[in-house]
């Protein structure tokens, strides 16, 4: 089993970390970047985005190491209009995003945050998904990962 593979299936501690007025962004040993919010009750404005985009770029070398992302909300957030029309996936920081998982635990949260992705003009390039469980966005991301590495040890090997 490859390093890769291997940091992927097993999970592991957060080794670094940026906290911004917010929430915490760690990126943790097996490569996942997790945004946890502090608060159940915030609003998100374009202020808060781009300290959490500078977090990104601190622990993904500026966007140059691939990543998945895993974003725990807390049960009453939101985003405020202007930041929900920046166009947070055109920054360079996104370039190697693979994968992102959202846990959603409330009915409410669901529908807000499908109606957000189904109203963006730039959707990510990258598998997106929501869950009701972190073991579950956790699972799905590892899954993505995975079938990403094969995908690209296959091509490498018709390559050769």
């Amino acid at each position: 089993m490859s390093a890769f593979v291997e940091n992927i299936l097993y999970p592991k501690t957060n080794v670094s970390s940026v906290e911004t007025n917010l929430s915490i962004v760690s990126k943790r040993e097996d490569g996942i970047i997790e945004i946890r919010f502090k608060k159940n009750e915030y609003e998100v404005d374009v202020s808060e985005q781009l300290d959490i985009h500078d977090a990104y770029a601190k622990l993904t070398n500026n966007g140059s190491d691939p990543y998945a992302l895993l974003v725990i909300p807390g049960t009453y957030g939101g985003v405020t209009k202007e930041a929900r029309e920046m166009e947070m996936f055109d920054f360079d920081v996104y370039r190697n995003q693979m994968a992102l998982a959202i846990v959603i635990k409330s009915l409410h949260q669901r529908i807000l945050a499908t109606m957000y992705f189904s109203l963006k003009r730039k959707k990510p390039k990258y598998p997106y998904r929501l869950f009701n469980s972190e073991t579950n966005a956790i699972k799905w991301i590892r899954k993505q990962l995975s079938s990403i590495e094969n995908t690209a040890s296959k091509h490498f090997a018709d390559l050769a």
